[in-house]
């Protein structure tokens, strides 16, 4: 699957994102630490799945991704409201090592 983009990958993260919403009655701070939690948990279960999926690649992903939780710390908001179903997601990063590659190129040339 990312074998032919492999040379061109510095790292892939799996990102953990949560609303701001946490246990009823708690302070802010608790919420974040809470959905820090939430966060993490998300990615951790991305993570063991494609781990699971892929047990022939278990050293590169070790090596090449990262599970990384950002609990309410980036909040997607309609017209400055947190729109917190959408909020609470993973998404996936991929982190190129371009300039190694524009690098190559200019210099086969």
């Amino acid at each position: 699957m990312l074998a032919p983009f492999r040379d061109s990958l510095d790292e892939i993260r799996i990102e953990g994102h949560t609303s701001s919403v946490g246990l009823r009655g708690s302070t802010e701070a608790q919420a974040y630490f809470y959905n820090m939690r939430l966060s993490q948990g998300r990615t951790r279960s991305v993570l063991e799945y494609g781990y699971a999926l892929m047990p022939n690649e278990s050293d590169w992903i070790k090596a090449n991704i990262a599970a990384v939780g950002f609990s309410s710390s980036r909040l997607i908001k309609e017209n400055g409201v947190e729109d917190a179903a959408r909020s609470r997601r993973v998404s996936f990063r991929a982190i190129t090592n371009a300039d190694i590659q524009i690098k190559r190129i200019l210099e086969a040339q």
